[in-house]
């Protein structure tokens, strides 16, 4: 049982990461409470924050929020989570406890698809390499066959782009995909062919996806199901000349059969913002190929996206304090299965 404690330390919040947060968002949450921000390396150093801050609410981004850390801190009501992705919050250990879990969904949304599409467009119109031949001097004739045949581009109009995941992300993906001309389908387990439709994509088994996109995105959340989804089997189904986009989580493809993939040319290339370990290292092979484009995990990092996300965690939060039901309760279905909600 927690001893008297004033209204601050009932309503502590703890920022596990060194996430963006607008001055609007931050005041937004210290008229109800007072925010703790932290930068822990290891489990044991979060753990003693938390026995010390006893918080009503934590969020991360990042940092992994663990069994061992909820039940330090009797307070412990819900847990925010900066951006979309929640594989780093042990979801079943929140539920058993009664505690919220919520992300920002939606928040990046628009951002992450437009990212995607720069993926795309540099990818298919061969921008980074076409930039290099510039600079290097190779270009020394106006004439069209003065540019090397691997440096001509393809166009989007009718070709067939593959979503893996239609959520709030893939579904602006679809919309973008539908104003180049392009032919959109989509694999999503949980989604009914009439809502896929309503969103302008076909919906269709994983393996025709894979067989008939000229470029295949991943918009999945990291899970037990989606761990390891795209691996030697799936690479070797796609067209030669097909690219693999992932905005995702890294972990979604196995970056070892990629890699192979990439050797044996069976497919045409890659548009890469996540990584199976991030920061990825330098040496990482995946960095050697000409054909793969890389940015470094910032597909939803607009600044509109940054702005958006911050006021959405400040009210999810909000709500928390006032034992409201967040909006974006992302453990809602384990939490109805404890009795927790009716």
């Amino acid at each position: 049982m927690l001893g008297p404690e004033t209204r601050n330390e009932i309503n502590n919040v703890l920022f596990a990461d060194n996430f963006f947060m607008t001055e609007e968002a931050i005041k937004k949450i210290e008229r109800l409470g007072r925010i703790t921000r932290v930068d822990c390396k290891t489990e044991d150093d979060m753990v003693e924050k938390v026995q010390s801050i006893r918080p009503k609410v934590i969020v991360s981004e990042y940092f992994r929020i663990t069994e061992r850390i909820m039940d330090v801190s009797q307070n412990l009501k819900g847990i925010g989570v900066w951006g979309v992705g929640y594989d780093h919050i042990d979801i079943e250990a929140a539920s058993e406890r009664g505690i919220y879990v919520a992300n920002t969904r939606g928040s990046n949304a628009e951002s992450v698809a437009e990212h995607v599409f720069a993926l795309i467009l540099n990818l298919s119109r061969k921008l980074c390499p076409t930039d290099a031949f510039i600079r290097n001097g190779g270009w020394v004739s106006r004439e069209e066959t003065g540019l090397p045949h691997e440096l001509v581009a393809q166009d989007l109009l009718g070709k067939t782009i593959g979503i893996i995941g239609l959520g709030a992300i893939g579904s602006c993906v679809a919309r973008i995909s539908k104003g180049f001309g392009m032919r959109i389908i989509a694999y999503d387990p949980y989604l009914s062919e009439k809502k896929a439709k309503q969103k302008g994509a076909e919906l269709v088994p994983l393996e025709k996806l894979l067989r008939e996109s000229d470029f295949t995105t991943i918009h999945v959340v990291l899970n037990n199901q989606t761990r390891g989804l795209i691996g030697a089997k799936e690479l070797k189904i796609m067209k030669p000349t097909a690219y693999l986009i992932n905005t995702s989580r890294g972990q979604v493809i196995s970056e070892e059969d990629l890699i192979k993939a990439l050797h044996s040319k069976w497919i045409a290339g890659a548009g890469l913002d996540v990584f199976t370990d991030e920061p990825t290292d330098s040496k990482n092979p995946i960095l050697e190929f000409d054909n793969v484009l890389v940015t470094p995990h910032c597909a939803g990092n607009s600044e509109d996206a940054l702005n958006s996300t911050s006021l959405i965690i400040s009210q999810e939060v909000e709500r928390i304090m006032l034992k409201k039901i967040p909006r974006n309760l992302v453990n809602r279905l384990q939490l109805e299965k404890r009795g927790y909600l009716v």
